[in-house]
């Protein structure tokens, strides 16, 4: 039996990729030669991997069996030709991170800075979108870690991660709002105020995803206790969904609104007209950690990554996560 690697990274590109075409774009090869790379696999191998006949790709039976073996192959492959480079410390070759966009603003330079000068021949290439882009690149294996927020739980139960940081949920308001006179605002002051938060503005909601769940909060009555209350009871029907942090803060200096965003996007995109006050008494943060899958062997050069995020200084401003 002949079977070359070239045909296995082949075929594993035409899956993550989802079809043929967008696979020979990525690998630089005419569609016609990653046909012809899929056949000769097939034919080596006795047996059918993809159904043609069906939109989207589909496995075969056989295809599914093999898909594993035919990755493991290739990590170790990759592997057996950086181990000699490796054991010497110069780790080679190119980590893709998927993140949001406060992470790689404000912690992602400083790690890469650190992770070149210990291993100048990495390469590091960032995607930036929001939770369930950066769920579904990791994923298709479009990259191979990604800084995410802990929660939501991910989808894929094959995802590990290590945490990072846990940091507050803040508000944002235009200079001169009458909020800014205290120095911590109470979830009260939001009744009858237009908020913006971050999630997906097509979702049929008045929040986005980080405000929208259910959370602790101590209020006082004759004594201390605590309650469960949500922010999108105290904000309906007076809310605005923006997919970006940017379009957050333009709306905000622009006296749209009240922004309700997590501490690392405020410091990201405050800027003259508008200021940052912490919410009293709200029991509501975001976690952060480093992510990958399980099941998908990691390189010399992303597991060098994953130990440059561990050990560098959490984000001023945050905290470290909590022991489960």
């Amino acid at each position: 039996m002949t079977l070359e690697l070239a045909w296995l990274r082949t075929w594993i590109e035409v899956v993550d990729a989802g079809g043929f075409t967008r696979a020979a774009d990525k690998m630089h090869l005419s569609q016609p030669r990653v046909s012809a790379h899929i056949a000769n696999l097939e034919r080596e191998l006795g047996c059918l991997l993809i159904e043609r006949r069906i939109r989207p790709l589909t496995l075969t039976d056989d295809g599914r069996a093999l898909l594993a073996r035919a990755r493991a192959v290739l990590a170790a492959a990759d592997e057996l030709v950086t181990a000699r480079q490796t054991d010497l410390g110069n780790i080679t070759g190119t980590v893709t991170v998927a993140s949001f966009a406060s992470g790689s603003s404000e912690l992602l330079p400083a790690v890469i800075t650190a992770l070149q000068e210990a291993h100048p021949q990495i390469r590091v290439a960032v995607l930036d979108g929001d939770v369930s882009f950066i769920e579904a690149a990791l994923s298709e294996r479009r990259v191979s870690v990604a800084l995410r927020p802990i929660r939501p739980e991910p989808h894929d139960h094959a995802f590990t991660m290590r945490p990072l940081w846990r940091e507050p949920v803040v508000v944002l308001a235009p200079t001169g709002h009458p909020l800014l006179e205290k120095n911590e605002v109470d979830l009260g002051d939001f009744a009858d105020q237009r908020v913006i938060t971050i999630g997906d503005p097509l979702a049929n909601t008045v929040v986005g995803y980080e405000a929208e769940v259910e959370v602790e909060v101590e209020v006082e009555v004759e004594v201390e206790v605590e309650v469960e209350l949500s922010i999108k009871d105290l904000v309906a029907p007076y809310g605005t969904v923006a997919h970006q942090p940017t379009t957050l803060g333009a709306m905000v200096r622009a006296g749209h609104g009240l922004g309700i965003i997590n501490y690392l996007g405020a410091v990201m995109i405050q800027r003259e007209g508008m200021e940052m006050r912490p919410i009293r008494h709200l029991n509501r943060y975001r976690d952060v950690g480093i992510w990958w899958h399980s099941e998908r062997p990691l390189g010399a050069a992303a597991r060098a990554f994953i130990r440059a995020m561990v050990q560098a200084p959490r984000p001023e401003g945050t905290t470290a996560v909590p022991p489960v």
